[in-house]
């Protein structure tokens, strides 16, 4: 019978041994099937981030050409050559991390070839440049298949980044379904095995050798919590209760100190650290023993061999049966590098405060100093103005033709004085003023100022405005009201020369972005001056063709840059402009 037992025991420990090896294999398979699969997540991942540059590249080509053609310095070329070297590159860098793919092959081969035509147009619209041909170079920038090819490159990039946010997802919900099945199939075995454990240790019980049992029990926990003890990537220590000495320490305490703990154990903190800085530790582990509850300390300074570090550390009392306290447990996290982290986050936002700043105070004091001149000089012009009015009504007959004409081009001059004044305080008032942001019915606007502009203007009688659907957005009423006054006013003035002067005003979604739109078929403008087109004063007709002062479109274009959006313009000479804007970016 006593045969039968122990044989039965040593099955039952053969069963339980040959359990963990299973746990073991099936483990090493888990973390083997892990780390492929994780590999797979990760290249997925860089296939992403490898993808991104090529955006960027992308429009730094495209930035390239345009500063250049705009300016004509070849400062702006460095950043067209740097990105003309790398994207192919890094085209083949992605090529190569989806050699496993054919359907990203065939989409990388295209973005290639689209690739290589966009750096193709731009090299001939910089040729054209270098050539001293810049009207060649616009005609090609204004065909738009530089940006038709970059929008080809843009849209193959993220058809790829699609393909690949897929594949991450399938992998990555491939590793959480397999870890769970995993998981549960090894907690059923676990438990299974347990089972068998408690069966032994019964046995052994019934066979009169539970301490041997207990012992072996007792061994494999506390190998089971040293292993968990040595592998926390914190440190971990642990002091009797009675002098604080150290009794316990781990792998990452012994790290992070730059100490073995065979200097550390039967030692307190007078041995090892400033009196100063060992005193504070020892007061706080006293107060914990005396709460008998969790203390968390976010951040404290610690003095180790590699120099002084910063921990965030949680401590607590150990207790006897009794609820006295033996032991005191602490758990440090080393926060040394996102606590330096954080300071230069600090100290960047501080010098970032105090730059704005000292933006802000220059922009005031310009748009007070303009504001100062500005009204000062109005004054004089409306005394100008009076007595000019005053001679030529009251003392007409004593001046000749001559002297009347004098007269009438001193007072106009006035007038058109007064009116460049009115527009420098307009553009004044405007960067001191904060915007009202309300969704905005833009057809509204449009209707009521050309109703208004109607009855100021006779030509308007003469122009046929066609107003298409307009979409709303978010502005303030009062500014996009003066947008429209302008390029409205605009419109009808430089195409009243028309015999059949046509307006259209209208707007279109282009990739998500409201493009609001007015063209004429006015006498336009040449584009190569362009650059002039929006600065205050500056002026691409003569004052005695077109009435005006210059500033209308600089304050347009003020207006749109402050509700974050851009405006543009396209044109030829005799043939109409049209002029396109956004209010958001």
């Amino acid at each position: 019978m006593t045969f039968g037992f122990y044989k039965k025991l040593t099955l039952l420990y053969l069963v339980f041994f040959t359990g963990i090896a299973v746990i073991g294999f099936l483990a090493f398979r888990n973390n083997v099937a892990f780390v492929k699969s994780n590999a797979l997540v990760e290249h997925t991942q860089q296939v992403l981030d490898e993808s991104e540059k090529i955006f960027s590249l992308t429009q730094s080509i495209a930035n390239g050409e345009r500063g250049y053609v705009i300016t004509g310095d070849s400062v702006f070329l460095q950043p067209f050559i740097n990105a003309r070297e790398k994207i192919f590159l890094q085209i083949g860098k992605i090529k190569s991390l989806t050699s496993d793919n054919p359907v990203q092959q065939v989409r990388i081969d295209s973005i290639n070839l689209f690739a290589l035509q966009r750096v193709d147009v731009s090299s001939k619209i910089i040729a054209g440049v270098n050539e001293g041909n810049k009207d060649k170079a616009i005609q090609i920038i204004a065909s738009k298949e530089g940006k038709n090819l970059s929008d080809k490159v843009r849209n193959l990039v993220t058809e790829l980044q699609q393909e690949e946010n897929s594949l991450l997802k399938l992998r990555k919900a491939a590793i959480e379904t397999s870890m769970e099945m995993s998981n549960r199939f090894l907690w059923g075995l676990f438990g299974g095995l347990l089972m068998l454990l408690t069966l032994a240790y019964a046995g052994f019980i019934y066979n009169h050798k539970k301490q041997a049992g207990l012992e072996r029990e007792l061994k494999t926990t506390n190998h089971f919590l040293n292993t968990i003890l040595e592998n926390i990537p914190n440190m971990i220590f642990v002091k009797d209760a009675t002098d604080l000495r150290f009794v316990r320490f781990n792998r990452a305490g012994e790290k992070l100190l730059g100490r073995f703990r065979s200097e550390m154990i039967g030692k307190n903190d007078f041995d090892f650290f400033p009196e100063s800085q060992a005193e504070a530790f020892i007061k706080k582990d006293r107060e914990v023993l005396v709460k008998g509850e969790m203390t968390d300390i976010p951040e404290e300074p610690i003095s180790t061999l590699d120099g002084e570090k910063w921990l965030h550390t949680k401590k607590i009392a150990i207790t006897d049966e009794t609820g006295k306290p033996t032991y005191l447990l602490g758990i440090s996290e080393d926060i040394t590098s996102s606590r330096n982290f954080l300071e230069e986050i600090k100290h960047l936002n501080a010098n970032l405060e105090k730059t704005i700043n000292q933006l802000q105070s220059a922009n005031k004091e310009m748009e007070a100093f303009t504001y100062s001149v500005s009204h000062d000089l109005r004054a004089p012009l409306r005394i100008i103005d009076g007595f000019g009015e005053i001679l030529l009504k009251d003392y007409n007959h004593s001046f000749d033709d001559e002297g009347r004409r004098t007269l009438e081009v001193i007072i106009s001059n006035a007038k058109h004085m007064g009116q460049l004044i009115d527009d420098l305080l307009n553009l004044s008032r405007l960067g001191r003023s904060q915007m009202a942001i309300k969704q905005v019915d833009m057809l509204e606007i449009v209707e009521d100022v050309i109703h208004a502009l109607s009855v100021l203007d006779p030509n308007f009688g003469k122009a046929e405005i066609k107003v298409h659907a307009l979409s709303p957005s978010p502005c303030d009423m009062s500014l996009i009201r003066q947008v429209w006054i302008n390029l409205i006013s605009n419109a009808v003035k430089y195409s009243r020369n028309n015999s059949k002067p046509v307006i259209d005003i209208g707007s279109e979604n282009n990739n998500g972005r409201i493009v609001y739109y007015i063209k004429d078929n006015g006498v336009g403008f040449n584009m190569k001056y362009y650059n002039k087109l929006f600065g205050v004063f500056q002026r691409l007709h003569k004052v005695s063709e077109f009435e005006g002062t210059g500033v209308g479109l600089a304050l347009v274009h003020r207006i749109v840059t402050k509700h974050g959006g851009h405006i543009w313009a396209e044109a030829d000479e005799n043939k109409g402009a049209a002029f396109y804007f956004t209010l958001t970016g």
